[in-house]
């Protein structure tokens, strides 16, 4: 009997470490498919409205006031963290800091993952002026952040987006 009760006991922990790795990896993978699609629906977006697409001013929307995917967007099957302000697991960055509260696409920030400050109007300056309107490269990293199996979980995505 003892001998059966150990080896049921490991037997049932390993079922359960099994189901765990399963539901770890669902999570990642839908973290993954998230990031390769807002990568991919950003590339597809016309250039010069990427910045205005994704910020966080709904007022500079290109089809009007709070039509845009904006920096925050939700993630079906992940929980955001507990706390995150937007509720929302995936985040768009872009080189952006805020002035008078209004986001501005900037040159030297010092956001290090995004590999800014950078020139992103390729003058060959980096300057402390708002190139909402005259980038022409633009930085991103598409994180997601979701409380999951084994608590806080992180995947992110980097890319350039170049006006050519």
């Amino acid at each position: 009997m003892a001998v059966l009760a150990i080896a049921y006991t490991g037997y049932s922990k390993s079922v359960i470490s099994s189901m765990q790795a399963a539901r770890a990896n669902r999570e990642s993978a839908l973290a993954s498919a998230a990031a390769r699609q807002v990568i991919a629906e950003l590339q597809a977006s016309p250039f010069d409205q990427v910045w205005a697409l994704y910020n966080d001013d709904g007022a500079d929307d290109p089809g009007g006031a709070g039509t845009a995917p904006g920096p925050h967007l939700d993630v079906q099957g992940l929980e955001a963290v507990q706390g995150d302000a937007d509720g929302m697991a995936l985040e768009v960055m872009l080189p952006a800091t805020i002035v008078a509260g209004v986001p501005q696409l900037r040159e030297d920030v010092n956001i290090i993952p995004l590999g800014c400050p950078r020139d992103l109007t390729g003058d060959g300056v980096i300057d402390a002026n708002d190139h909402a309107s005259d980038y022409q490269i633009l930085p991103v990293m598409v994180r997601v952040r979701w409380r999951g199996q084994a608590g806080t979980a992180v995947y992110e995505l980097r890319t350039s987006l170049v006006n050519i």
